[in-house]
């Protein structure tokens, strides 16, 4: 009897499995179809799911193998000479650590936009086509030319194939919104979708200049041996390329991760994940490729459960730098374990956009444990968005920047005021000095401005409520102890907007003590590497608007403090050489022309006839920094050559 029933239920999961699996497929097509059409009728983290348990109860059906949507009927047609498949995917990192066995690795941020091939002949772009199927795409050459980032003439009269990512960015996708209505076209639900719309329509052409490119792969270059040769010919070439990183080790995989979800909160760009390649491109073509995807690549993606609430009010908050940022406060919705009632709308013209205000229905997502995210509107209610006049914290007239709304009452606003205050006690590591206990401070007039931490005495701290006479001690102590800082640490804790610690390190390097770098012009600062434009006027105007708060932290007795160089200017087993580097390295590239500086070396981003030595690890590289030194007969050192005499230093 036992037996029998065993039996019975045997047969009815097997065939609830076989159902189960035709639905799955049915609907994981379906939805796949959508998605590469660019009109996604659910989200990716429910698409996901679906996947998962389709692969869990029938790894090998057809339908995983499906890579993309057909052509539309309307678009030419045209096949792709190699195949443009989709990647492998997990969720877990064990099956990264077991996939990943000792062989370097190279990672980079996934981003969620439209795959493109584009194809030159000679040096000049011939043809452009979207993914399609995977097999057969669509002929977009006379959009592409609109995309800045999508090169019309490379530097090389070369015949190769380059491929990457076209999306929209968010601050491009809030203009695109605006354009597309001034137009009287229907408004888009987010970057993704736009892309592929475009893309597909035979007119407005022209809106494809509010989107961007990155390439990441290059099929029929000689000489390239390596992924993060790749990237270093398509940068060379003049393309705008992902952040790569060269991973040596397993165990260099979950920093990463830890890097990648920090990208992930910036939704400016829209990093939806990690890819990881094999770098070796003998491996990679060792181990080939499925009819789905290649076997020498894998992304990484957080498990993200999404949900859906109601938008009751949307509240904004002044930041320490004056940038009002909106808040949505929805209905309670439990996710990911816990119970979400505010949900980041990242800034004003995301609010413009998507036309977001109470009572809209929208769609949020907490994916790898951070901060949930605003997705989109699922239902939107009658009305146009709403954005205070006045700042919340000091009332003042609000500016829009074109993105942000910002109050410029930095000198009076209290929110900005204590904002900078915190920003400089965690910069200059005070301890034991709380949010709510600096708050506490403020409010009962002990200090208004950051100077006067220096100021406070003993008796002082005995005001503030439940502080005795031994942490009273220790707040003052913890203070004082601060008076003297490193020059980098004092300069980051001015809250300039676009400069962390590194920055500032990178700057101390070439214009070392706080007079000189006071006295530094955006001009100057362009000229080191690393610095745009943009970055280089926001930190020389941070640095006025904080003129009188450094002169009164001098005042009081703070004393920034710069690393004494080990060899005067001029000095230095390195000096009057400027070095050049190439491929990858051992260590991080930063790390490196840190050391070459120190030693009395400058260090270079291309080679030319002032490029003294060019290091790099592939001695046969066919690179175009390598062949150029071997035109002007620069020397070429080995990493090893280059630490021997740095490790004397």
């Amino acid at each position: 009897m036992d037996l029998c029933l065993a039996k019975t239920r045997s047969c009815m999961k097997t065939q609830y499995e076989r159902n189960r699996v035709s639905e799955l497929a049915h609907e994981v097509l379906k939805q796949k179809q959508f998605y590469y059409a660019g009109k996604p009728q659910i989200s990716d983290a429910k698409y996901d799911a679906m996947e998962s348990e389709l692969r869990k109860l029938s790894p090998s059906h057809p339908v995983l193998a499906y890579v993309g949507a057909s052509p539309s009927a309307t678009a030419p047609r045209i096949t792709h000479d190699v195949p443009m498949l989709s990647l492998n995917k997990t969720y877990k990192v064990e099956d990264l650590h077991s996939w990943v066995g000792e062989e370097p690795i190279v990672g980079t941020p996934k981003v969620d936009g439209n795959s493109l091939s584009l194809v030159y002949e000679d040096g000049l772009l011939k043809l452009a086509k979207t993914r399609g199927d995977g097999r057969v795409g669509e002929d977009v050459t006379d959009k592409v030319f609109w995309i800045a980032d999508c090169v019309p003439k490379l530097s090389k009269k070369i015949t190769i194939e380059v491929r990457g990512e076209v999306y929209c960015s968010a601050h491009k996708f809030a203009q695109l919104v605006e354009e597309m209505l001034d137009r009287k076209l229907e408004r888009p639900t987010n970057p993704r979708n736009i892309v592929a719309g475009i893309l597909g329509r035979k007119n407005h052409i022209d809106l494809c200049r509010y989107f961007n490119f990155f390439a990441f792969e290059v099929i029929g270059a000689d000489g390239l041996k390596t992924e993060m040769g790749k990237f270093e010919f398509l940068d060379n070439l003049g393309f705008s390329v992902l952040p790569h990183k060269l991973l040596k080790k397993p165990v260099e995989v979950e920093t990463y991760l830890e890097e990648i979800k920090q990208w992930m909160d910036d939704d400016e760009i829209g990093y939806d994940g990690a890819v990881f390649s094999y770098n070796s491109l003998s491996v990679q073509s060792r181990l080939g490729n499925t009819s789905h995807h290649p076997r020498f690549k894998m992304s990484f993606k957080w498990p993200g459960l999404t949900a859906q609430s109601k938008i009751d009010k949307i509240e904004w908050f002044p930041s320490r730098l004056g940038i009002i940022t909106p808040v949505a406060v929805i209905e309670p919705v439990a996710l990911s374990g816990a119970t979400i009632t505010n949900v980041t709308l990242h800034n004003a013209e995301h609010v413009k956009a998507y036309n977001l205000k109470r009572g809209d229905r929208i769609e949020i997502i907490r994916s790898g444990e951070v901060i949930p995210k605003f997705l989109h509107v699922v239902t939107p209610v009658e009305g146009e968005f709403d954005w205070p006049v006045k700042c919340p914290s000091c009332k003042s007239k609000l500016e829009f920047d074109g993105v942000r709304l910002k109050c410029l009452n930095s000198d009076e606003c209290p929110a900005q005021r204590s904002g900078f205050i915190l920003n400089w006690m965690r910069a200059v590591e005070i301890e034991d000095i709380s949010e709510k206990r600096l708050e506490q401070m403020l409010s009962m007039g002990l200090i208004e401005a950051v100077h006067e931490l220096y100021t406070l005495r003993v008796e002082d701290f005995l005001k503030l409520p439940s502080t005795k006479d031994k942490m009273a001690e220790k707040l003052y102590k913890n203070i004082q102890a601060t008076k003297k800082v490193p020059l980098a640490k004092f300069l980051n804790g001015l809250g300039i907007e676009g400069a962390g610690l590194r920055t500032w390190e990178k700057i101390i390097e070439h214009f070392h003590g706080l007079e000189s770098i006071q006295k530094i012009t955006a001009e100057e600062l362009v000229e080191v590497e690393g610095f745009a434009e943009k970055s280089a006027e926001q930190i020389v105007s941070g640095l006025k608007d904080r003129k009188d708060a450094i002169k009164q932290l001098l005042k009081v007795g703070v004393t920034p403090v710069v690393q004494k160089a080990k060899f005067a200017p001029g000095e230095g087993p390195l000096a009057g050489k400027q070095f050049v580097i190439t491929g990858a390295l051992s260590m991080p590239r930063e790390t490196i022309e840190k050391m070459i500086r120190e030693a009395g070396g400058k260090a270079g981003s291309a080679v030319s006839k002032n490029t003294s030595v060019l290091v790099t690890n592939e001695g046969d590289s066919s690179s175009s920094k390598m062949k150029k030194a071997k035109e002007l007969g620069i020397p070429i050192w080995t990493e090893e050559a280059l630490l021997t005499i740095l490790r004397e230093v």
